[in-house]
């Protein structure tokens, strides 16, 4: 199984993407900069879950690298931080 990071975006190779296909290049909506794609891909969304199908695309970021994602089928995860003296997660803000 392939997996692809991009700061606290993770793309995890998926049987399936279901879900509505979004008009959109955003995947990932960070704090101050956004994960984008470029190239040939489709993003879908299924209740709270997003999935890319790569074409052969990028995710691109400003502080980030260009990450190239080969052609296949994603869902995408984000970082988790653990605070052990509150005992709670939280996602990763990047």
């Amino acid at each position: 199984m392939d997996i692809y990071i991009q700061g606290d975006v993770i793309l995890k190779e998926s049987k399936s993407t279901k879900g509505k296909k979004l008009k959109t290049d955003l995947l990932w909506k960070g704090q101050n900069h956004h994960h984008r794609v470029k190239g040939k891909f489709v993003i879908k969304k299924n209740g709270e879950e997003l999935y890319l199908e790569s074409s052969g695309c990028t995710l691109f970021h400003e502080e980030h690298k260009d990450l190239k994602v080969p052609k296949g089928k994603y869902i995408l995860h984000i970082a988790l931080e653990r605070d052990h003296i509150l005992e709670e997660s939280r996602r990763v803000i990047d």
